[in-house]
């Protein structure tokens, strides 16, 4: 129970990494921010290697980000 903690904790870490500097550039919101990790951080705890890749995790993150800037445009269009 304990090295699943421990490894959804570097997966966390690891999403937040990669998630900040979008924050930080206003390209998320709060909220898009939290959901972006709520769905992100299982999909890669649960996948099937049970690595922690951070360029595969960069890649999930960044196509989280570009669907969630698309239906910010298109809500606010």
């Amino acid at each position: 129970f304990l090295k699943k903690l421990n490894r959804q904790e570097r997966v966390v870490e690891e999403v937040k990494l990669v998630l900040k500097p979008h924050y930080n550039k206003k390209r998320v919101t709060k909220d898009e921010y939290k959901d972006i990790l709520r769905r992100a951080v299982p999909k890669i705890c649960h996948n099937k290697s049970g690595e922690i890749n951070p360029t595969k995790i960069q890649a999930l993150v960044e196509a989280y980000v570009k669907k969630f800037r698309k239906k910010h445009k298109v809500g606010v269009a």
